[in-house]
């Protein structure tokens, strides 16, 4: 097994060590990851890689090796994490004592020391919510998005995921863009990395920025659409996948719009032949069940501050393009 050189830690040992254990298939994934933890080259992380099992980390908090941990695994590695990192280092279980592997040109496989892992990257990662569309981490990234909205995005987009399942298995032959709809779950709110003041309070004006913005990035106006449309429901040209993305985005917290929840109703009981009362009932025990675990969504949305990141065009003022 390879493991980074130890880094003492100052005022004790040393609290946790992450581990890549098996690498899987998706190895540029997990390369991108690897870059992202511990602040190396590509070449040097897909040196890492073919070094399994090996410590990546060493020296964090439990909570960024956790963070750390749950990345990896969301881009198909296997990973763990074990403290303290002054143990001995045996195949298959924590990393420890303090070895070197040669790498590229002769490097060693030093992956760092103490590296913290942003409040974004936790956002991104913990929880058991699932992970947001590649892409969709990438310009969250790339806009400086606050880790609020981050793990609002994730909380959403993981309930819009629910309800399309829930609606294939509830009418089959109903045609719906799954696509379209966890894209626009994922980034419904991605105008508020431009508009920061409407993650705490009201307002509107980042629906227009954030389909600008998608439209900006090259994203096809039928996904970046929902930017500008989960908050208006009433228009005639509202399709399903606009009413999933609204509903998805109210029933997270708990909240339930007659309205809204209506033209669903009306929706489905036209495709399915159904009574309406008959497909009412069955919708709202689904939405119940998927509110009855808002506290806990709550909780997770308001662990992360309302902060922008530096250097991005968000904590400049502007948006991405303009001086």
């Amino acid at each position: 097994m390879a493991v980074v050189r130890e880094v003492g830690a100052e005022g004790g040992a040393p609290p946790a060590t992450v581990v890549l254990v098996e690498v899987g298939p998706r190895v540029p994934d997990v390369v991108a990851v690897l870059g992202r933890l511990t602040g190396r080259g590509a070449e040097h992380c897909r040196f890492l890689t073919g070094r399994v099992p090996v410590a990546v980390l060493r020296d964090v908090p439990e909570e960024d090796a956790e963070a750390a941990v749950a990345a990896l695994r969301a881009a198909g590695a296997t990973a763990e994490a074990g403290g303290p990192a002054g143990a001995t280092a045996e195949a298959g279980g924590p990393a420890g004592a303090t070895a070197e592997a040669g790498g590229p040109a002769g490097a060693t496989a030093e992956a760092g020391g103490p590296v913290r892992v942003s409040d974004l990257d936790r956002a991104l990662v913990q929880g058991r919510e699932r992970p947001l569309p590649p892409e969709v981490e990438r310009l969250l990234r790339d806009v400086g998005a606050p880790p609020r909205l981050a793990a609002h995005l994730r909380l959403v987009h993981d309930v819009a995921c629910e309800l399309v399942e829930w609606i294939r298995q509830y009418s089959p032959d109903l045609v719906v863009d799954r696509e379209a709809v966890l894209f626009g779950a994922a980034t419904h709110d991605i105008g508020k990395a431009l508009h920061v003041a409407e993650l705490s309070g009201p307002g509107s004006a980042h629906e227009r920025a954030g389909r600008a913005l998608l439209l900006a990035r090259g994203v096809a106006p039928r996904l970046a659409r929902f930017a500008a449309t989960h908050g208006s429901w009433t228009d005639g040209a509202v399709t399903m996948e606009d009413l999933l993305v609204s509903v998805a985005d109210k029933v997270w917290k708990g909240k339930r719009v007659t309205e809204l929840e209506d033209l669903v109703v009306d929706r489905l009981a036209g495709a399915t032949g159904d009574e309406r009362w008959e497909v009412f009932l069955a919708l709202d025990g689904f939405l119940g069940e998927v509110a009855a675990d808002a506290d806990r969504r709550l909780a997770f949305h308001t662990a992360f501050p309302v902060v922008r990141g530096s250097g991005s065009p968000a904590a400049l003022g502007r948006e991405p393009g303009r001086a």
